[in-house]
């Protein structure tokens, strides 16, 4: 039987609104290493996952693409375009027009940060209204894809009130569209996902979560504690969790 290796490092900080203790929360700086069966690791997918949900924002609107050509429309007042011709990709948001070609990503979503003018679809958009304040996030696909394409998807926030735009991006880690609030406070904040490995062999893989946070310029920032390290995405949760299989 596969056997897994997977390491837990936490560095725990305080939240400022307690939303429940979880099993997975350990002593600060603490580093588990745990040899287990495949079975084991899914039990820890579960439980990650469900204390993802204590923190998850709900949006106020979703869009989802069922059909290709919808690509101007109003979600609610604010107005959207999606323009892609054989040159690039453009996106118009209210009256604010720009352009994926000179977009990369703010994560390293395999070996390197990844250039977002992939992307030629949109897939999902979600209006989130949070402490007064909104943002628009919109879910980016390649289509028709084919091979490893299919398993790519990008991901813009956009700050409203600012008009920042950050870009994110996934590889055979799952793409879900999803804005937490860890702290309870004006900082909404992003889960990247990095997969490192190889994707056609047996080759151990190693997929890390990493929090970003959103400043008072609408610019999400990779969270670190004093020495350097990634700061978990919640008070309990891991920063780092590298599954090898």
């Amino acid at each position: 039987m596969i056997r897994i290796l997977i390491i837990l490092i936490l560095f725990v900080f305080v939240a400022c609104v307690d939303k429940g203790q979880t099993d997975m929360e350990v002593k600060a700086n603490e580093k588990i290493e745990i040899k287990s069966e495949k079975a084991d690791i899914e039990d820890i997918d579960e439980r990650l996952q469900k204390h993802f949900d204590l923190y998850r924002l709900t949006p106020s609107i979703e869009i989802n693409n069922t059909v290709e050509n919808y690509t101007e429309f109003q979600i609610g007042i604010h107005n959207f375009e999606w323009i892609d011709t054989d040159e690039e990709t453009k996106i118009k948001i209210n009256n604010d027009l720009f352009t994926l070609k000179d977009k990369t990503t703010l994560n390293i979503v395999s070996d390197r940060k990844d250039s977002v003018d992939f992307a030629n679809y949109w897939d999902e958009i979600k209006l989130y209204k949070h402490n007064d304040k909104e943002y628009i996030g919109i879910k980016m696909l390649f289509s028709p894809c084919v091979g490893l394409g299919c398993s790519v998807a990008y991901f813009l926030i956009y700050d409203i009130s600012t008009k920042s735009k950050n870009f994110f991006g996934t590889f055979k880690t799952g793409q879900n569209l999803d804005l937490y609030d860890f702290l309870n406070d004006d900082k909404i904040d992003y889960v990247s996902k990095t997969f490192n490995g190889y994707s056609y062999d047996s080759t151990p893989n190693e997929i890390i979560y990493e929090r970003y946070s959103i400043d008072v310029n609408g610019q999400f920032k990779k969270q670190e504690d004093e020495s350097g390290l990634t700061n978990p995405y919640t008070s309990t949760a891991p920063s780092t969790i590298s599954t090898h299989r």
